[in-house]
């Protein structure tokens, strides 16, 4: 097994759901398999090491290290060595991952496999990738100990105390989690507090404006309590303050909610939207009605609210505390088993019950004028100046893609000049990829999906 390493930079603060997620897998490989480590950023090494497998076919690379596997699939071309190649896809409608099942097509052999964290995910991937087989790809997302059930749930107090868990931002409807709490502080006379942990990505969502949002509701600002970025050993501390966590999110890059399963380990009960990924982690019941956003032009480097759950109904839930106990739709796929059997060529292929609104409502605009070859080789040439740190190269690159676009980029210029080459900074590489490889697509919500759906039901929620 080959696998970048991610012990390597220093990731101290770092609390991105991918990066935790790579060192659970590496972890987890180190005690079931004979692993081989490398830097991927030191490219030459990682093809050497390809090469070396040779011909046996008992090889596998594991690409987890980000939306890079093209990489891989075009060493693998080059140097002639027979491996399996397991790829990852971590971020929905977003154009790194989509770059490279792009970038990948064509690469793609029997025996590969993409990894989905859930069907909700694989589901937006297959309609538009055939090298997205059923076949060909898994869900499995390893943060679960085999066998897992969601703790019981802890006594509420008479103080309804409601928890929020991940970036307070519009994507994630964070100004909605405020406006609910607001509204059942006071229609409840006081009964429900808000504790929120995660970190603001907008001066609107930091304590002293937060508080003012709420004051202008006509709620008692001391309702809202921040704790700021919270590291994975003190989660616990979270949830054991809290008696509902409620994640309204619909964010476009929305994979899984990795936030709604360590609820449940915790006991605490989750108050979703019933779209995307939430559908197949919770019951019915804890679902809030949501109505898709079927006006907008979006754009896969922006991140945005794919639609807004209706207040009306989250407020009464709080108000009411209607929701049915912590417990897991299923957990297999969020196991050590599941994945361990993926990359040893035995994926679950059962599939699961799961919202396919915005798969069906999807509409992506064509790629024109493009060779997926061509590109994978420019894109490599860009990953290599940039963690070489050639700068010249990089400027080149960026004021011929200033020249395409007809205007300054100044933000490429300081991604080109910052001293920091990680891998874990989801902002950097792929923006120079967007820039002078492939601009990212655009895409809609058509309204033909404005009704609930899921997979093998008529609906999935009365």
């Amino acid at each position: 097994m080959h696998a970048h390493d991610y012990r390597g930079p220093d990731l101290s603060g770092i609390y991105d759901g991918a990066v935790l997620m790579h060192r659970q897998v590496l972890r987890l490989l180190q005690q079931r398999t004979a692993l081989h480590l490398h830097d991927l950023t030191a490219w030459p090494r990682c093809q050497a090491g390809l090469r070396a497998a040779g011909g046996t076919g008992d090889d596998v690379v594991y690409a987890g290290s980000g939306p890079y596997a093209f990489l891989y699939h075009l060493w693998r071309e080059r140097t002639g060595a027979d491996v399996r190649i397991v790829r990852e896809v971590h971020t929905a409608l977003w154009s790194g991952y989509w770059l490279q099942e792009e970038l990948c097509a064509p690469l793609v052999r029997p025996g590969d496999l993409a990894l989905f964290p859930t069907e909700y995910t694989r589901a937006l991937y297959r309609g538009h990738f055939p090298s997205v087989e059923r076949g060909g790809s898994a869900v499995a997302y390893p943060m679960l100990p085999d066998g897992v059930r969601a703790a019981a749930p802890k006594p509420a107090g008479r103080t309804l105390r409601v928890g929020y868990l991940g970036a307070l931002s519009l994507a994630k409807n964070f100004d909605q989690v405020l406006d609910v709490a607001a509204r059942a502080h006071r229609e409840t006379g006081g009964a429900v507090e808000l504790l929120c942990a995660g970190k603001p990505n907008d001066p609107r969502w930091q304590g002293q404006a937060v508080r003012e949002r709420v004051a202008a509701a006509g709620a008692d600002p001391g309702l809202v309590r921040t704790a700021g970025l919270l590291p994975p050993e003190r989660l616990g501390e979270f949830f054991a303050e809290v008696d509902v966590l409620l994640f309204p999110s619909t964010a476009s890059r929305e994979t899984l909610g990795r936030v709604v399963l360590e609820a449940l380990e915790h006991g605490v009960p989750v108050l979703a939207a019933d779209v995307g990924p939430a559908v197949e982690l919770l019951p019915a019941r804890n679902l809030l009605p949501t109505v898709l956003d079927t006006g907008s032009a979006f754009r896969m480097d922006r991140v945005g609210p794919l639609g807004r759950i209706d207040e009306d109904t989250a407020v009464a839930r709080l108000v009411a505390r209607d929701w049915a106990p912590p417990e897991f739709a299923r957990t297999a796929p969020y196991g050590p088993g599941a994945f361990l059997a993926a990359l040893e060529g035995r994926p679950d292929e059962s599939g699961f019950p799961a919202d396919e609104r915005i798969a069906t409502a999807l509409r992506v605009s064509p790629r024109a004028g493009t060779d997926p070859l061509a590109a994978a080789g420019a894109a490599e040439a860009v990953f290599t100046a940039f963690f070489a740190a050639d700068r010249a190269e990089l400027r080149r690159r960026v004021k011929a893609a200033e020249a395409a676009a007809d205007r300054e980029l100044p933000e490429l210029h300081a991604v080109v000049e910052q001293p920091d080459r990680n891998l874990a900074d989801y902002r950097a590489l792929p923006r120079l990829l967007d820039a002078t490889v492939m601009p990212p697509l655009a895409y809609r919500l058509e309204g033909a999906a404005a009704a609930p759906h899921r997979t093998g039901e008529a609906t999935h929620h009365g």
